[in-house]
């Protein structure tokens, strides 16, 4: 009895955890498809690269379906055993509430620790490749665009003419750049040869250029300069939404724990609370997020115990309810965590300590089999809008 009863609990929760992770996950995968449809079809970049991309979002959809899955799967279960009464045949077995627990704690703690190891170390390598792919893919784009003889605008300020391409060589020859990013001066550059390269630190695209001048006049035409060089690095900054809208995302989402920390402690010291908030925030998300599956878990089984309404969509749309609840209040936590309004430890960890509690509550209701709040007006809520001709559900 003390084994056949949880392996008979983790035998409801698995497959309908591994069902709705897989719904939910291409749910929000397909969203991201969407997303990133533009660049197939505007900016003519390859499938290939798309799928790419799509395989590194899939790490952080999974930080975030996972606890959801987690919440539904416990929900669902308990559901369906109130709904065919088998939770009252093991209560007159001698089997009450809380020798129910251990196996859907078992459940959510193993959920917690795949969570845990996604934000902690997947999810950071995911967003480097993802922000590096990108680079690569703007780095081709400005291959593809630089053409022979033609004034190229496609830069920030900056015009470049390159009188040849060889082709298959990656390298252009006699190259003139007019550079108006500096607010003083302008840059007249020549330049032999040269070649477009990444730095994926910094995620810049660079211009390596060698044997050339650079002549600055100042804007008023009151003084000139002019600088030789072997080499040169000039910093390009593309004008495209890919740039602007993807690649310069902040650095904090792909740094492991002990950067983020280091790299608080050292806005801290400049005095410099807005980044500092910043980095914070995302490294006690880190901990706060996969924590959820242990709250959502454990405030699942009371609402499935007590809810009376049958049906699978009912349980899902009451699932739904409370993880949007529950996203809601981090969601706003992090918001004003990153504006230094509350404490960036409050902002992610509020939402757990409220479900929490609420489940700790429920939980002790439960047992005691008295209503709990919530589902009563629930109860409430859908005999108002059941119809008098729909038969009453037990």
């Amino acid at each position: 009895m003390k084994r056949i009863i949880p392996l008979y609990l983790i035998r409801e929760l698995l497959p309908a955890f591994f069902v709705n992770l897989l719904v939910f996950t291409f749910i929000l995968l397909l969203a991201k498809v969407l997303e990133l449809t533009e660049l197939v079809v505007v900016k003519g970049v390859q499938p290939v690269t798309i799928v790419k991309l799509l395989g590194y979002s899939i790490p952080f959809l999974l930080s975030l379906t996972i606890p959801m899955s987690t919440l539904l799967a416990v929900l669902l279960a308990f559901l369906r055993l109130s709904g065919d009464n088998e939770i009252t045949v093991l209560k007159s077995a001698g089997v009450g509430l809380y020798r129910l627990l251990p196996p859907v704690i078992l459940f959510c703690l193993w959920t917690y620790l795949l969570t845990s190891y996604l934000t902690m170390t997947v999810v950071p390598a995911a967003n480097r490749s993802f922000r590096n792919e990108l680079l690569d893919l703007a780095k081709a784009r400005a291959d593809v665009s630089i053409k022979e003889r033609v004034f190229n605008e496609d830069f920030k300020k900056m015009i470049l003419f390159v009188n040849h391409i060889p082709l298959g060589s990656g390298r252009m020859k006699d190259i003139f750049i007019q550079d108006q990013r500096d607010e003083e001066r302008v840059n007249v550059i020549l330049a032999a040869q040269g070649r477009i390269a990444t730095d994926p630190n910094r995620r810049n695209l660079i211009l390596q250029l060698e044997d050339g001048v650079i002549d600055r006049v100042n804007r008023d035409l009151t003084s000139t300069e002019t600088i030789e060089f072997k080499n040169y690095d000039l910093k390009l900054d593309l004008e495209s939404e890919l740039a602007q809208g993807r690649l310069m995302a902040p650095d904090q989402y792909e740094m492991n724990l002990e950067e983020i920390w280091a790299a608080a402690e050292e806005f801290k010291e400049r005095k410099d609370e807005t980044h500092a908030y910043l980095y914070l925030v995302e490294a006690h998300k880190r901990f706060s997020l996969p924590f959820a599956c242990l709250v959502l878990g454990l405030v699942a089984v009371p609402l499935g115990v007590q809810f009376r309404v049958k049906g699978r969509n009912w349980g899902i749309t009451m699932g739904m309810a409370v993880f949007l609840v529950y996203y809601v209040l981090l969601s706003a936590g992090w918001s004003f965590g990153k504006l230094g309004h509350y404490s960036p430890t409050l902002a992610n960890w509020f939402p757990n300590i409220f479900v929490g509690a609420a489940a700790l509550s429920m939980l002790r209701r439960a047992n005691r089999e008295s209503p709990i709040l919530l589902v009563a007006l629930i109860d409430r809520l859908l005999k108002w809008f059941r119809s008098p001709e729909e038969p009453s559900e037990s």
